[in-house]
């Protein structure tokens, strides 16, 4: 069998590398892929004369620079049609990205299976971009309609379609709590700096709290709102730090000194930052948003608002022993539930019984 890999729409091995998420990618996914399937055809929306270190039976198949991303969708099928037909099932890695998968159904009978991670038109309204809201809410549910399968990452995520649970996942061999003492002021998030993550409310959140001069925030990723944010910090007297993307497995260090991750999404599915906190036992500290995993006071926080967020954070700050009890409680649901590795294997069958 061989297997079509759709990845979202503007998403490249490149833009991967570029965040820190390839090695992940091509780790936990392409490889388990390359053993399972005969060949796997990787359709990205860059990359045309790039050479990236992939498994032997992944096979590149690039965006033409010449053809806009949006034009492009359409066109795949019949651009790469004698690729098409050799494929026995695609999977499509986010229902925004399902459209070739949608004609190649129609014109060329190929199974998808698609995962439906989050509500993407309330995404790009946060975002601001109306005309995008308004493609995905024509797109998606035909791309939801037609496929054999849909994954979905939490359950009642998505009602009215018959969907398969198969959670987002963290390896727990790597992300596991380091050996050095946590630092004790140290508050950690992660995240694209955009309004879909928050981080302005968590900066004035953090004005808020009792420990202001002493915490060290930093944030990891970069962004449109970077300059934003820094003199909002400097306004408010909030020591922020932000640092741009670093590898995932570089990140293990940053959870393991922390002593608390916070998470302040205005919306969210099941965020993969967030289980590499939790593995790491690392204290976490969230709003509540719909993919939240979060079990209140058991293996993590969550907070309903400003107020709230800024007296949790000085607990967790003031409190070791509820840091440490959290983090263990939180490590063991991770092993249980979330591993990546049998997640991903799961997956794989599910893919091969399409």
């Amino acid at each position: 069998m061989n297997l079509g890999l759709l990845l979202s729409p503007s998403d490249s091995l490149e833009k991967q590398l570029r965040t820190g998420q390839l090695e992940r990618f091509v780790k936990y996914y392409l490889r388990p892929y390359s053993r399972k399937f005969d060949q796997v055809y990787l359709f990205t929306y860059k990359d045309f004369g790039r050479k990236f270190p992939l498994p032997s039976k992944i096979i590149l198949v690039p965006k033409l620079n010449f053809i806009p991303g949006y034009l492009y969708q359409l066109l795949l099928p019949f651009l790469h049609f004698k690729i098409i037909k050799k494929i026995s099932v695609f999977r499509v890695f986010q229902s925004p990205g399902g459209l070739p998968a949608l004609i190649s159904k129609i014109f060329f009978h190929k199974p998808y299976v698609v995962t439906y991670g989050y509500d993407y038109v309330r995404f790009a309204q946060i975002e601001q971009q109306p005309f995008l809201a308004k493609i995905f809410s024509l797109v998606v549910p035909l791309v939801l309609r037609q496929a054999d399968k849909i994954i979905i990452t939490f359950k009642n995520s998505l009602r009215h379609y018959s969907t398969v649970t198969v959670h987002n996942g963290v390896d727990p061999r790597v992300f596991k709590p380091g050996k050095i003492p946590r630092e004790k002021y140290l508050v950690l998030s992660v995240g694209r700096l955009v309004n879909q993550k928050n981080f302005e409310w968590l900066i004035k959140t953090i004005s808020l709290s009792r420990f202001k001069d002493k915490i060290s925030l930093v944030i990891i990723g970069l962004g449109p709102l970077h300059d934003n944010l820094i003199s909002l910090s400097r306004k408010l007297g909030v020591n922020l730090t932000i640092k741009p993307n670093v590898a995932h497995t570089q990140l293990v260090e940053w959870y393991q000194k922390a002593a608390v991750f916070v998470l302040c999404s205005r919306i969210e599915g099941q965020v993969k930052v967030l289980l590499e906190a939790l593995s790491s036992g690392t204290a976490c500290l969230t709003t509540a948003f719909i993919g939240n995993m979060i079990e209140d006071k058991v293996t993590g926080m969550i907070a309903v608002n400003s107020r709230q967020f800024a007296s949790l954070l000085d607990r967790l700050l003031s409190d070791q022993s509820l840091r440490e009890k959290l983090g263990r409680e939180s490590r063991k649901m991770i092993i249980k539930n979330f591993d990546l590795k049998k997640l991903v294997q799961r997956e794989i069958k599910l893919l091969l019984s399409c």
